[in-house]
């Protein structure tokens, strides 16, 4: 990767609802929350420096690799650590998605 996270292409990114989100989770039992993981990756890879393979959100174990990327490119989108984000997706993820998206959120806005 990459030095320092750096948005290249804020075009990249899409605005989404978190309670659509929520309600998408709850309803699919889980699975959205692979495809969120996906196409976030996506959208990072393609509006930073960074480098992430989005295939790996799917990979069962393999997946961490792809939230410490996610975690890694969101710097440039968001104030937190990648760090702090990176253990708040394996013990609270919840918190960590919200940070995300409103990072994605404020960049597609702008």
């Amino acid at each position: 990767m990459a030095g320092h996270a750096q948005v290249t292409d804020a075009s990249a990114f899409s605005k989404k609802s978190h309670g659509k989100q929520v309600l998408f989770s709850i309803l699919t039992l889980g699975l959205y929350t692979i495809y969120w993981t996906y196409s976030t990756a996506k959208q990072l890879d393609k509006g930073t420096n960074q480098s992430l393979t989005p295939i790996l959100a799917i990979i069962p174990f393999a997946n961490l690799i792809s939230l410490w990327q996610i975690s890694s490119a969101a710097e440039a989108i968001t104030d937190q650590g990648k760090t702090v984000r990176f253990v708040l997706f394996l013990f609270f993820a919840p918190l960590s998605w919200y940070w995300v998206q409103a990072g994605l959120n404020d960049a597609a806005a702008n």
